[in-house]
């Protein structure tokens, strides 16, 4: 088990101060909200512990650099190879024991979660020990490790509304954190510009991003030669696909950017004209919080069909056109790019229901939910 730890305060020190436990797992989805909240804590002075897995160490340089930072080397269950369930079993114990210890250490004054198999451990010992637990949910419908700790949680913050959960969870709307980079960003009113360029940004996401590296080129091969003169494709892609998407948008005659990772996303979002994506979390939240037309294509089998309850959330109030994945033909993506950036009138209307259902004050309504656990307050639950 790794530590990864930046101590700019003694331990003295840091023990003298209140301490907010953190833990997430090592995607973006589960990472970027956690950030977030670290921060809101460093803002007022408090301690920060920070658990994550392997996954979750190359985001950590985002965070406070006072903040103690430890790495746990966590497995998910595998029922299907009895060696691999007996060795993430044994990591599973390790990590709990390890929490435990931590935990003893630094003695926080809540713990907060979110969501992943690598929280488990950390939730599980706070629990048995009697610490204060906070969760906090992205998606529409609570995660396996969430929904484990749903009625021994003292709060659950929910990113969508409503959320599916157990009967008795205690939950309340807060929406999902966004990242300081994206909410420090201006937002702009608006409109599809008559003439010159439209931006189609492509966000295939951790999972399923082959499938988009296949059906938006050909969605694009398919659209009028008018619009392929004027869209430029921001496309982010598996390193493995990057070189053939760029040839293949060069070869339609298509200016595009084709990129592993967009480290400047604030812009590429902020000048979007359409953004087509998976239905994770994150990315939707951030496609709201600038009010962009979205076509929203759910992964195939995730976690309780969650993107596909996300992206149903959003379609229902007219903020996104949401296509099943086994629907999604080139011709049927072809034509609803094209109808969105030939139509005025329907992208605005896409845009201001999707501004509408932002909450770029979710960090803000999260750490208060936290503030008011630790302090004992009373809370009007949503259940």
């Amino acid at each position: 088990m790794k530590i990864l730890s930046k101590n700019s305060l003694s331990e003295t020190n840091f023990l003298i101060k209140k301490t907010i436990l953190i833990t997430a797992g090592g995607t973006g989805g589960h990472i970027f909200p956690a950030e977030c909240l670290a921060w809101e804590f460093n803002k007022i002075g408090w301690n920060i512990v920070f658990i994550s897995d392997k996954r979750g160490s190359k985001f950590v340089k985002n965070l406070p650099s006072d903040v103690k930072i430890f790495i746990q080397d966590v497995e998910s269950l595998n029922f299907r190879n009895p060696f691999k369930l007996l060795s993430s079993i044994y990591m599973l114990l390790k990590g709990f024991f390890y929490s435990s210890y931590l935990l003893n250490i630094y003695k926080p004054c809540v713990v907060v979660g979110f969501g992943g198999y690598p929280t488990f451990p950390t939730i599980l010992a706070a629990k048995i020990f009697r610490f204060k637990i906070v969760l906090h949910e992205g998606n529409a419908v609570l995660g396996r490790v969430n929904k484990f700790f749903s009625r021994k949680a003292n709060a659950i913050a929910c990113g969508f509304w409503p959320t599916i959960a157990p009967s008795g969870s205690n939950l309340f709307f807060t929406g999902n954190p966004l990242r300081n980079k994206i909410i420090s960003k201006k937002t702009k009113l608006f409109k599809l510009p008559r003439n010159g360029k439209l931006n189609l940004v492509v966000i295939g996401g951790s999972q399923g991003a082959n499938f988009f590296s296949k059906i938006v080129p050909d969605s694009a091969s398919k659209l009028s030669t008018s619009l392929k003169k004027r869209i430029h494709i921001f496309h982010q892609a598996r390193s493995s696909d990057c070189q053939d998407l760029k040839k293949k948008y060069k070869k339609m005659g298509i200016k595009s950017d084709v990129k592993n990772f967009f480290y400047n996303i604030e812009d590429v979002f902020s000048d979007a004209h359409l953004i087509i994506a998976r239905a994770g979390a994150s990315t939707i939240s951030e496609g709201l919080f600038f009010g962009k037309p979205l076509i929203l294509i759910p992964i195939k089998n995730s976690i309780f069909d969650h993107q596909k309850l996300n992206a149903s959330l959003l379609s229902n109030k007219d903020a996104a056109f949401c296509i099943q994945e086994d629907e999604c033909t080139s011709d049927y993506l072809a034509m609803k790019i094209s109808k969105i950036l030939s139509d005025n009138k329907l992208a605005i209307k896409l845009s201001n229901n999707a501004k509408n259902m932002a909450v770029p004050e979710a960090s803000l309504n999260l750490k208060e939910i936290v503030l008011k656990i630790v302090n004992g307050d009373i809370i009007e639950f949503k259940n």
